[in-house]
């Protein structure tokens, strides 16, 4: 345990040392039809990446530069870097974004396409901040119209009693893109705090920022008391409390293989970074530990063993012979399927509830009762994309495209629910979903399917991204033939896993209006996802990920339980009402005498390039 502890220290370390890069300093500028340029001259060991990542601008920018520049790059070899924040000229305007616009609707409202926005704005990319001033491109269309872009306008600011400001000192890397998004603050509230006439900041400058007074509500979760004697849907139950609690959290931490990483020899502008294995379970123990420390305000006493799994079996089975583990109350983890089905047999042979926070195969629950699994199954999340479409989609033109034989038994399950459940409506355009193939390239097989005056709901059931990308890219040329056809829209339907991978177009995602089932859902600007961020923000100094979120909410929940209820809380998880960041977990077993997983989905859309939860 000591071992691990201080390497987790050292990880911590890792994490949030942050990431140093050298400025481009003494690089020559070049002025090439009236617009300015840095010559980059290639050293040894420079990507494409690490120059983008110098120059602070992104990849589309520095390649319309270079006409024909891949990423093999030679030593000596010259490139142009477009200058930022260059002057306007008569051909552009300036934007100042206001609260809620995107890129999408920017480049909409000024007849401009986003990949203008990208090349005129580098940086923006990364996201857009109230009251940033983006260069647009003045078509000849608007340069004839009465409607005027917003020019610099005088914006005041003043610190009142419920700020308190910091002084922030310039790093190496940063930018005040950058540090205006960290304190969630505009550029030019700093501009005018600090009589910057500028965005241009340099290492070692003094910054005051002002920084809202924060509300971490979210930290300290109000739970209730209650009766020893509690009655359930499942009959009567004597709650048992104990004064501690002991918790075990495996997770294949790697740490041996993450010590290797962190001694290989750095190339030039390449960033040390921890095993990728290392990172995402650190992080899910970042968040399960900032969890407890939470609910320690409400009463919790417990003690958490951390132990790295290595994916390993044989190291479990180590585990659980060690004499502290005779009195673990709960087990979270481990992470891979090996690893998952040799802690489940053992939980159930000890009487040890378990918690799987990731995906696995649902044969785990299999006639063991022990094991709870958080992640919906794909199976689920079909089901639940299919009962969204029954709901709000049952007089539309619905599609179910037939996948490869690897997801046939979806593809049935699919038909025969949307079929069954058609048949309880009224008012519906088919009596039936309607099942295609995907047809040639061109989509044209596709197209006969498609109806014209009105919205085509396309569900493809598969987790075969190459299949789902040729689906999306079969709709795109769909589209793109019937242009005209202003009354035809095309949603297509999937799940979350599709995210994971850049196959897909993300204008295609956007234009299709793509929308997926997911047992999860968080928005980090509003609401319960903007108080973690800043809470988070303030135990460890960088943002949380979305293993980091799902750390907490499975600590929050379980860790909760444990306190509510003592370790036999299983009756009373149907009542169970602790408010979570990105979960909502509903708890049903998947057959008598199995386990439990969680049947919880929600439905998301892309519109303007942004996600949106539509139901849950």
């Amino acid at each position: 345990m000591g071992v691990i502890m201080r390497k987790l220290f050292f990880l911590t370390f890792i994490l949030l040392s942050g990431l140093v890069f050298s400025q481009p300093e003494n690089a020559p500028v070049e002025t090439i039809n009236g617009k300015k340029y840095y010559v980059h001259i290639v050293e040894q060991g420079n990507t494409l990446y690490g120059i983008q990542t110098l120059y602070k601008t992104n990849m589309d920018a520095i390649l319309n530069a270079n006409p024909g520049l891949t990423d093999n790059l030679a030593i000596g070899q010259k490139i142009l870097i477009p200058v930022a924040n260059q002057s306007v000229s008569e051909n552009y305007g300036i934007h100042i974004v206001a609260q809620g616009e995107t890129l999408y609707g920017i480049s909409k409202k000024y007849k401009c396409t986003v990949e203008q926005l990208l090349a005129l704005n580098p940086g923006v990319e990364n996201g857009l901040s109230i009251g940033q001033k983006l260069n647009i491109p003045i078509s000849e269309t608007l340069n004839n119209s009465t409607e005027q872009i917003q020019t610099d306008p005088v914006q005041q600011y003043e610190i009142t009693y419920t700020d308190s400001v910091v002084k922030h000192t310039v790093l190496e890397h940063e930018t005040l893109y950058s540090i205006a998004r960290r304190y969630m603050v505009t550029t030019d509230t700093i501009q005018t705090l600090n009589h910057l006439e500028g965005v241009k900041v340099k290492k070692g400058d003094v910054l005051i920022i002002p920084v809202k007074k924060m509300n971490y509500e979210i930290l300290e979760k109000e739970i209730l008391p209650i009766d020893n004697q509690h009655q359930t849907n499942q009959g009567n139950y004597t709650i048992v409390r104990e004064p501690v609690y002991t918790v075990a959290l495996l997770l294949p931490l790697m740490l041996s293989q993450n010590d290797a990483e962190m001694a290989k020899p750095l190339k030039i502008d390449q960033v040390r970074e921890l095993y990728p294995t290392t990172k995402m379970n650190f992080e899910f123990y970042q968040g399960f530990v900032m969890a407890a420390d939470s609910l320690k305000a409400a009463g919790l006493s417990v003690d958490i063993y951390v132990y790295d799994t290595k994916k390993d079996s044989a190291t479990i089975v180590s585990i659980f012979s060690k004499d502290e583990f005779k009195n673990v109350d709960l087990v979270v983890g481990p992470m891979f399927q090996n690893e998952v089905d040799v802690t489940a047999k053992l939980c159930q042979e000890k009487n040890i509830p378990m918690v799987i926070p990731f995906k696995v195969d649902a044969a785990v629950l299999n006639q063991n009762p022990m094991v709870y699994k958080t992640v919906s199954s794909t199976m689920t999340l079909f089901d639940g994309a299919v009962d969204y479409m029954l709901e709000h989609h049952y007089h539309h033109n619905v599609l179910l495209v037939k996948p490869g034989s690897g997801d046939l038994t979806i593809f049935d399950r699919c038909v025969a629910r949307y079929n069954s459940g058609i048949k309880l409506k009224s008012g519906y355009m088919n009596d039936h979903i309607i099942e295609v193939l995907s047809g040639s390239n061109s989509g044209r097989d596709l197209e006969t399917y498609i109806k014209k005056d009105t919205i085509n709901v396309v569900l493809v059931p598969s987790e075969n991204i190459k299949f789902v990308a040729g689906v999306f890219s079969r709709l795109n040329s769909v589209m793109n033939s019937n242009y005209r056809s202003t009354k035809m829209k095309i949603i297509i339907f999937g799940i979350e896993d599709w995210n994971k991978y850049d196959d897909v177009d993300m204008a295609y995602r956007n234009r299709l209006l793509q929308h997926y089932s997911s047992y999860r859902f968080v928005d980090y600007n509003q609401g319960q996802g903007k108080e973690f961020v800043k809470a988070f923000r303030k135990r460890f100094g960088t943002d949380p990920t979305v293993f980091a979120t799902q750390g907490f909410d499975i600590g929050m929940y379980f860790l909760g339980a444990l306190h509510l209820y003592g370790k036999n809380f299983d009756p009373f998880l149907s009542g169970c009402e602790i408010e979570l960041v990105q979960n909502r977990f509903v708890f049903k077993p998947v057959a008598e005498g199995s386990g439990k997983e969680n049947f919880r989905t929600c439905i998301v859309k892309y519109q303007d390039y942004e996600l949106h939860k539509l139901a849950d």
